[in-house]
């Protein structure tokens, strides 16, 4: 019978060898989960007795998983990070010698249909905007919060975990040290958002401040560490709702606002590549989609051959 505790301690400590991202390496651990359950069933002695056919047996094991709560079948995206995690497990044994074939390297996985990016119009922005009350200091913080995810694309990770050292408002700009990948990069700070983060230092964050040691630009509950990522997200969310937008606001969906703004207004794909730090041309290509959704409804509503009516 296999020892799951050791493979589960081996397993977490080559993801942290290998993956920079917490994230990517809490996902993988999180998506194993239902594997781990699953080899329990078969009582296999050692790993070499997990061939094609047992995977071939998960797979359809995973499409057949219900929700606990709803009943309903788990989404693609589920089964995808279930499966996948599964890969990079035997890519692991691979790896480091416990098989001599990978027999998940060719596992496939089902097909994401990728959405558009939920994405506010100009005007929204400016509704969202209003919301915080500036005469307060909650408000000038929620203000500056909001500037800067819209003003910069940063995603909300690397919002909360900006500290004092990688800002340079005398140069008018950010420096990332930890990016997604953790690849650095250096943005620079508009009008606004440079206006309400200077305001926000200078007469919120002084008085907040429980630590004189802690370096975090937005401060956390009872102004010790950094603001939590949930936090930002629950934050959001409640200012589009006091909005009145009828729309699920994130952090998220200012980056994604951010890149389809610039773009209709003539910034290139490369600059917009750079400005949210995708490695790939292909993921900031993903917003011209967004451009040619609203083309086709301004053609089906302005063109005088689609409002012919016979």
């Amino acid at each position: 019978m296999l020892d799951l505790e050791l493979w589960k301690a081996r397993f977490a400590d080559w993801l942290e060898l290998r993956y920079t991202s917490r994230d990517t390496r809490q996902n993988y651990r999180n998506g194993i989960g239902g594997f781990w359950d699953f080899v329990v069933g078969l009582g296999l002695s050692s790993w070499a007795e997990a061939n094609r056919d047992t995977l071939e047996e998960y797979r359809a094991h995973v499409f057949s998983r219900r929700h606990s709560r709803t009943g309903q079948p788990l989404r693609v995206g589920t089964q995808v990070s279930d499966l996948m995690s599964v890969k990079v497990f035997f890519k692991f044994l691979h790896r480091e010698g416990y098989l001599l074939h990978n027999p998940a390297s060719d596992l496939e996985l089902p097909k994401v249909k990728k959405g558009l990016p939920m994405v506010l119009t100009e005007a929204e922005i400016l509704k969202l905007m209003s919301v915080p009350n500036v005469t307060t200091s909650t408000g000038i913080r929620d203000r500056a919060l909001l500037e800067l995810l819209y003003g910069t694309g940063l995603r909300n990770h690397e919002l909360c975990s900006l500290t004092l050292d990688l800002l340079d408002l005398a140069g008018h700009t950010v420096r990332l040290q930890q990016g997604k990948g953790n690849k650095p990069r250096l943005l620079p700070l508009g009008q606004e958002a440079q206006s309400w983060l200077e305001l926000y230092l200078e007469k919120v964050r002084p008085g907040w401040l429980r630590n004189s040691q802690c370096q975090a630009v937005f401060l956390g509950r009872w102004g010790e560490g950094h603001l939590q990522r949930a936090s930002l997200s629950a934050l959001v969310s409640r200012l589009g709702r006091q909005a009145g937008l009828g729309k699920a606001v994130t952090p998220h969906a200012l980056r994604h606002s951010c890149a389809t703004h610039l773009l209709r207004r003539g910034a290139g794909l490369r600059h917009i590549q750079q400005l949210l730090g995708h490695e790939q041309l292909s993921s900031t290509e993903h917003y011209t989609r967004v451009e040619l959704t609203d083309l086709r409804k301004v053609l089906s509503r302005c063109h005088p051959r689609e409002s012919f009516q016979l």
